[in-house]
């Protein structure tokens, strides 16, 4: 059976965030999945949308790509703003508990199975993030 795909392309303004997680939860939802499965991909999913929208500075639309398959569920969370000059962060340690900011990447990779990082100077970066679904028995409806 091939995978299940929701492409959005969504402005960078943080007040679709809200919006962009519904139709991500009423996808994952509709294909059976829920509970922890869904509510870590949602913390990575959101950190990265926030980072897109945050630190990609661009104008163009955010573009976003979920599938879901027999055993996971992946986004990749692509902007064509800033890019991080030079080579992509190497993901960090959580910062210290009362730092304000900083903590992005390092929920992100916690939050996920499947993570990478691709950035270009000037062209954007692209974030896939995803969850090896364990179908544990907590499938409840997450709100968002």
């Amino acid at each position: 059976m091939p995978d299940a795909l929701l492409q959005l392309r969504v402005p960078p303004q943080a007040h679709l965030c809200g919006v962009v997680r519904e139709r991500v939860v009423e996808f994952a939802s509709s294909r059976g999945i829920g509970g922890s499965d869904l509510s870590y991909f949602l913390v990575a999913f959101g950190e990265a949308l926030a980072n897109a929208i945050e630190h990609g500075l661009g104008d163009d639309p955010i573009l976003i790509e979920c599938r879901i398959g027999a055993d996971r569920i992946v986004a990749r969370i692509e902007d064509f703003g800033l890019g991080f000059a030079g080579q992509p962060p190497v993901v960090p340690e959580l910062p210290d508990p009362l730092a304000e900011r900083g903590r992005g990447l390092a929920i992100m990779r916690r939050c996920s199975d499947i993570f990478s990082l691709s950035t270009m100077p000037g062209r954007g970066t692209n974030v896939t993030i995803g969850r090896y679904l364990k179908h544990d028995a907590d499938t409840e409806r997450v709100t968002v």
